[in-house]
Formats: C-alpha cells, sequence, structure tokens
C-alpha cells in the first residue's frame, strides 16, 4: 500500500501479521535488501507483521526540496509508525544509516518501544567523523571481479572475505537501491547528518530486549563507539564478528547474524509474556 507522511508519497512493503516490526534501511539503499537480510528469519517466528518502507531519496520515495536534515527524517519515520502502526506497541530494526535512525526512534519515543536491533548501526560523532578502522580484506580472490560495472568498484575493497555468493547477493539485492537513490538529495542531507535535540544525546536506559551487531573489520561505521552504548542499553546482547565488514546479514556472516536475530524476537517474545 501507499501512504503519504507530510505530503511524501511512501510505499509500505508489509509480510505477515501480528507484533508490528518496523525495518529501516540504510544511506543509499532501499527495503530490498532488508527484506532479503531478515525476512526469511523472521518468517520462520510467528505473529510478527514486518513493516519494509523506502525512505525519502532513496527506492521509490521522493525527497521534497524542504527536506534536509536528520530532525525531519526522524519526524517522517515517526510519521509512518503513526501511520502504519497507531499506538500499538512495535519493534525496530534498522541497519547503518537506519541504525541511526531507529536510535533516535529510542530515544524519543522508548515508551511505544517492543525492543530494538540496531545492525552496524551509524553513530557519527558531533562533527560527523566515525572511529573506524583500516579496510581490510583477510581472505581475497580478486579473480571473482573482473566484470564489475563502473558503480561496483567498490566491492572488492569493501568485502573482508571474497565469495561469487557474496559478490551475486550485492549484486541482486544492494546495487539496484544505490543505483535508484537520489545523490542530489543525500549531498543535501549529508550536511545536516549529526541528529540534534534528544535523538542525538543517551537518554534514560531502554530497559527492552535490544541487539547491537557490528562488524570487527567494518571500515563505514566501525564497531568501537557502537561499543560505548552498553550503558543505555541493559537489555542488548552486543556482539562484534570477525570475518564482517559492513555487510553482515546474508552477505558475510548469514549463519551467526541469524541465530542473533533469532535470540533478539526470542527474548521480544518473552518480555510479553
Amino acid at each position: 500500500m501507499q501512504i503519504e507522511v507530510e505530503g511524501i508519497p511512501i510505499g509500505i512493503h508489509e509480510r505477515g501479521s501480528g507484533r508490528p516490526l518496523l525495518m529501516v534501511h540504510g544511506w543509499s539503499a532501499d527495503h530490498a535488501y532488508m527484506v532479503a537480510d531478515l525476512d526469511p528469519i523472521v518468517a520462520g517466528h510467528d505473529d510478527w507483521r514486518r513493516i519494509y518502507f523506502d525512505l525519502p531519496g532513496h527506492g521509490s520515495t521522493p525527497a521534497p526540496d524542504w527536506l534536509g536534515d536528520q530532525e525531519q527524517m526522524l519526524r517522517i519515520v515517526t510519521g509512518i509508525a503513526d501511520a502504519v502502526i497507531g499506538m500499538e506497541p512495535f519493534a525496530v530494526a534498522g541497519n547503518s544509516y537506519g541504525g541511526y535512525l531507529a536510535l533516535g526512534l529510542v530515544r524519543t519515543l522508548p515508551e511505544r518501544l517492543l525492543g530494538t536491533a540496531l545492525i552496524v548501526p551509524d553513530l557519527p560523532s558531533a562533527e560527523n567523523t566515525r572511529d573506524t578502522p583500516e579496510a581490510v580484506t583477510i581472505q581475497p580472490d580478486l579473480s571473482l571481479f573482473h566484470d564489475l560495472a563502473e558503480d561496483e568498484q567498490w566491492i572488492p575493497a569493501g568485502l573482508v572475505v571474497h565469495e561469487q555468493r557474496m559478490l551475486d547477493e550485492i549484486r541482486a539485492y544492494d546495487m539496484p537501491g544505490y543505483r535508484a537513490c537520489d545523490r542530489a538529495f543525500l549531498e543535501r542531507l549529508n550536511a545536516q547528518y549529526v541528529h540534534t535535540g534528544a535523538a542525538g544525546r543517551p537518554g534514560n536506559p531502554f530497559t527492552r530486549p535490544s541487539l547491537v551487531v557490528t562488524g570487527r573489520q567494518d571500515a563505514t561505521v566501525g564497531w568501537r563507539r557502537q561499543q560505548e552504548l552498553m550503558p543505555e542499553f541493559p537489555r542488548a546482547t552486543f556482539a562484534t564478528l570477525d570475518l564482517a565488514g559492513h555487510h553482515i546479514g546474508r552477505i558475510e556472516r548469514p549463519a551467526l547474524f541469524a541465530a542473533l536475530i533469532t535470540d533478539w524476537l526470542d527474548r521480544v517474545e518473552r518480555s510479553l509474556v
């Protein structure tokens, strides 16, 4: 279905029924890779209504000229939750930039959340910098990349392990979103990237079941600063995975990722009994 939030038409892609789980994708991508990463895992649990959408300037959702800072983006995500879920409690999973927005939800409307999963969440400093390790490939196989398109040249350096399966997954579910995003809008938004107000500050401890998962070799958002969230998330599992960069889900560590998401869902469900 399609909804309108602040005059922006937003396509909603729902699967399943039951408790709402809002899925927030990352920077310059769209909802499709979140479906590929998470839906096969969550579908194994009864009673979860998975709600995917494209952020403004991503996928099929346009970005109006007036939109250009994170407080507006967070307001739109909150508006999507209001329109699709209403006042029913819901869980939220955010990946990368989507994790940054999900953290904003935790800090601004914690009373409405059943739990949160922050997957390789971006956590910039006030100066919009990141504490990241050097990019490294531990198991290289450059023979896989003989036919890369111009906009795929980043892939070899972006993977800690080179496997044909990983390249195929990126091409199938990630590249279409990267090619569809509004680059001019992203440049404008990046100039006002850092949260201000309540979303940019640690709040009271969030006492619902949570997950914070990062990649030990993630040269995009890093893992050290995310560890500083521990006092804010006393009910969180924190996991930093080896042989993992910024593509932890179905691409780099699918079995361990599935176990962590399954454990998080189990803990959320147990908390509701």
